[in-house]
């Protein structure tokens, strides 16, 4: 069983002694995320934040313990060609995935010692198809597996961990194959990697649990506390999940050829 703590511990290390920062690179990727994403909620919805507003109405409809109110917590924003602003959410999605490969780039780099430049958020670009085409197989497959019930479509979710790492470390290799190698590389590995998600869970529900307080500090609080959040998850969970990929990589190695000595015969 891999070391969890020290992985951690490691990943910690790597955030405060990385020669380009991870917070300010995971800030930036955040950034224009969020941006996005409030573009594509006001072309979808007419407002920017109506993923926000609509999580927050839907919530205090649940805590009020109003049930009926519920369906009617969603308003009614889609705007008169909502074929429109449902493509460009669909390249927003698209380049966030191609986004999102440069900066897993980043965090492979700096964890093999690399030092690595603000510019290698670009990197996404040169495998950008692989990536989006490896993004739409895996949730296509994630889909059918939970089709079945809920727990096939996690374990789905597992075998595929490290496909986008396989990808960016060998740009020759197919979307199919990234897939496969993930596969292989996460049998025997899902349980610890579902024991290293599980070790984040309470930082994962601080956002909800800051949310169930939406309504004493605000909206905007709550998502200025969850995006400085977001800044500093983002590469710890990212680099431990890189620690269990190289392990996984060493592990299907193949062995060194034998040291034969001479003398024996």
């Amino acid at each position: 069983m891999l070391n969890r703590p020290q992985i951690k511990a490691d990943a910690r290390l790597l955030i405060r002694t990385a020669a380009v920062s991870p917070l300010m690179m995971s800030a930036i990727v955040l950034l224009i995320v969020f941006l996005l994403d409030r573009v594509s909620d006001l072309a979808e919805y007419g407002s920017l934040f109506y993923s926000y507003t609509y999580n927050a109405a839907y919530l205090d409809a649940l805590l009020a313990g109003n049930v009926s109110a519920l369906p009617d917590a969603l308003p009614a924003l889609v705007g008169d060609s909502p074929e429109i602003p449902s493509f460009f959410s669909v390249l927003v999605s698209l380049f966030t995935t191609i986004l999102y490969g440069g900066y897993y780039a980043y965090c492979l780099g700096i964890h093999r010692g690399v030092r690595m430049p603000y510019s290698t958020l670009l990197d996404g670009l040169s495998v950008s198809g692989k990536l989006i085409w490896c993004s739409i197989q895996m949730t296509v497959k994630i889909i059918l597996w939970s089709l079945l019930f809920l727990f096939p479509g996690i374990i789905a979710t597992y075998r595929y961990r490290f496909a986008y790492y396989n990808i960016l470390s060998d740009p020759t290799m197919t979307a199919s194959d990234a897939i496969r190698l993930s596969c292989r590389q996460t049998m025997g590995m899902k349980g610890e990697l579902f024991l290293l998600d599980l070790s984040f869970l309470g930082w994962l529900m601080l956002p909800a649990i800051l949310s169930a307080f939406l309504g004493l500090i605000g909206l905007y609080p709550v998502v200025v506390a969850s995006f400085l959040l977001d800044i500093w998850l983002t590469p710890y969970t990212t680099l431990c999940d890189v620690a269990y990929f190289e392990e996984a990589r060493r592990r299907l190695a193949p062995p060194p050829p034998p040291v034969w000595n001479n003398t024996n015969y």
